[in-house]
């Protein structure tokens, strides 16, 4: 079986961005950092198997989420699609969430979302009550 990090790596592949040497220093941290937000949550010591997935969606969420954050996200790119232009007396007009169409960028940030925050019923399942 792979280590947490090869899989958060192999993960971030999956979803269009090439970990780097630089970025290791970023990913140690935050895979414990998940980690014990997890144990938190459920209550164990020991992470149980069933939620190995569960923190390396977790640790590549808040990656790419930090990542976006301080703008270093590079080959990502989140302009707004072009709904009309008009020539005369110039007018651009972007497409939007307020016309029903959702850009990339939304897609992504509630991808991260996801990623950052799992099911409710993934983590009930492992969860032990605290006397």
């Amino acid at each position: 079986m792979m280590s947490v990090y090869e899989a958060v790596v192999a993960r971030l592949a999956t979803l269009g961005y090439t970990s780097t040497e630089a970025d290791r220093v970023s990913l140690e941290y935050l895979i414990p950092k998940c980690e014990l937000d997890i144990l938190a949550n459920i209550n164990h010591r020991e992470l149980p198997d069933g939620l190995f997935y569960t923190l390396v969606e977790m640790a590549a969420g808040q990656f790419l989420f930090n990542k976006k954050a301080a703008g270093d996200l590079e080959g990502f790119d989140f302009d707004s699609p072009v709904k009309s232009i008009t020539e005369g007396d110039i007018s651009v007009t972007f497409a939007g969430a307020s016309d029903g169409s959702s850009s990339a960028e939304s897609r992504f940030d509630a991808l991260l979302d996801r990623m950052m925050h799992p099911p409710e019923s993934t983590l009930a399942r492992f969860r032990r009550l605290r006397w």
